[in-house]
C-alpha cells in the first residue's frame, strides 16, 4: 500500500515558510532575491559545511530552472554584505538543465556525497519504537534559557537566544528529554497552519554523554503527537545523510523521504 505524503509542491512551499517563520527572529539577516531569499551575515569563509553554514540562498519553490540573471542578482546581494562563500539550496526543477549550467557558470559546485532530505508523515498519536528512561515534557519559556544553557555543548549562546525568542513569540514549542532534572536532549515543533497544516520538527540536539538512550526518538514521538493534537495533518523534518542518526530515528518513527534539496557551494571568484 502506498504511503500517503503531501504533494511535492505543497511540501516545498511549507519548508520555505518554516524557514522564513524561524527567520523572523533575525530579520536584519534576511534579504529577498529573485524567486527566493538569502540569509546573510558578513564573512562566511569559515562556513565549511552546508548543514551548519549561516550564509545561504534558498530556492525551494521554483517551477522552472534558475537563470543566470537571477543568480547574478543573488550573488550581488552576497557580495554587498561581504560574503565570499555561501551555499545555494535549490529544488529539483531549479537546477535542471539550463539551471545546472547557470549554477556551474557562476562557480556553484554540488556538495558531494551528502543527501539533504525532507521527510514527512501523517500526524497522529505516536509511540517511540523502544522505551527510554528519559522523561519528555514541554519546556515553558520561563525555563527554556536554563535548559539550553545546561546543554551549551549543543547550543551556542546565539542559537539558544534564537530558540527562546521563537517560543516567546509563539512561533514554536519547545520539548526536552530529562534525566531527572537535567536536560539530555532537545527538539522544537514549529506549527504551520497553511493548507492542511504542517508541524515542522527541528532544533534537535542531544548531549554527547546521553546519546543512545532514546531521547530523540521520544522527542520525535512527542512532537508528532502534539502536531495531531493541534490539528495539523502532516509532520515534516529536514536532515542529511552525513551523520545518519537523525535520518534513522525519523524513519523508525514512520517518516518517509519525500524531497531532496540540491545543495551547492559557492566561492566568490570560482567561476568556470
Amino acid at each position: 500500500m502506498a504511503i500517503e505524503l503531501p504533494h511535492a509542491g505543497e511540501l516545498a512551499a511549507h519548508c520555505d515558510r518554516a524557514a522564513r517563520i524561524t527567520n523572523r527572529v533575525r530579520p536584519d539577516a534576511v534579504v529577498e532575491v529573485p524567486r527566493g531569499w538569502a540569509r546573510v551575515r558578513a564573512g562566511g569563509e569559515g562556513d565549511e559545511f552546508a548543514s551548519t553554514a549561516f550564509n545561504r540562498v534558498h530556492w525551494f519553490t521554483l517551477d522552472t530552472p534558475i537563470t543566470g540573471d537571477e543568480l547574478n542578482e543573488a550573488i550581488g546581494v552576497l557580495r554587498s554584505r561581504g560574503v565570499r562563500r555561501a551555499f545555494f539550496w535549490v529544488n529539483a526543477p531549479g537546477c535542471a538543465g539550463s539551471g545546472a549550467e547557470a549554477l556551474a557558470r557562476n562557480g556553484a559546485v554540488r556538495v558531494p556525497r551528502v543527501s539533504y532530505v525532507v521527510l514527512a508523515r501523517r500526524s497522529s498519536v505516536c509511540v517511540p519504537p523502544r522505551g527510554s528512561t528519559l522523561a519528555v515534557r514541554g519546556v515553558p519559556i520561563a525555563d527554556l534559557a536554563g535548559v539550553l544553557s545546561a546543554m551549551g555543548e549543543r547550543f551556542s549562546a546565539k542559537s539558544a537566544q534564537a530558540a527562546c525568542n521563537l517560543v516567546e513569540l509563539g512561533i514554536s514549542e519547545a520539548f526536552a528529554a530529562f534525566d531527572g532534572d537535567v536536560a539530555a536532549a532537545f527538539a522544537a515543533l514549529i506549527p504551520d497552519r497553511a493548507g492542511d497544516g504542517f508541524g515542522h520538527l527541528g532544533w534537535a540536539g542531544t548531549i554527547t554523554s546521553q546519546r543512545g538512550r532514546g531521547g530523540q526518538s521520544a522527542l520525535i514521538a512527542a512532537c508528532v503527537s502534539r502536531a495531531a493534537e493541534l490539528g495539523l495533518r502532516w509532520c515534516v523534518s529536514e536532515t542529511n545523510s552525513a551523520i545518519p542518526t537523525s535520518l534513522n530515528n525519523l524513519m523508525n518513527l514512520g517518516f518517509v523521504p519525500a524531497l531532496e534539496w540540491h545543495v551547492f557551494r559557492w566561492d566568490d571568484g570560482a567561476r568556470t
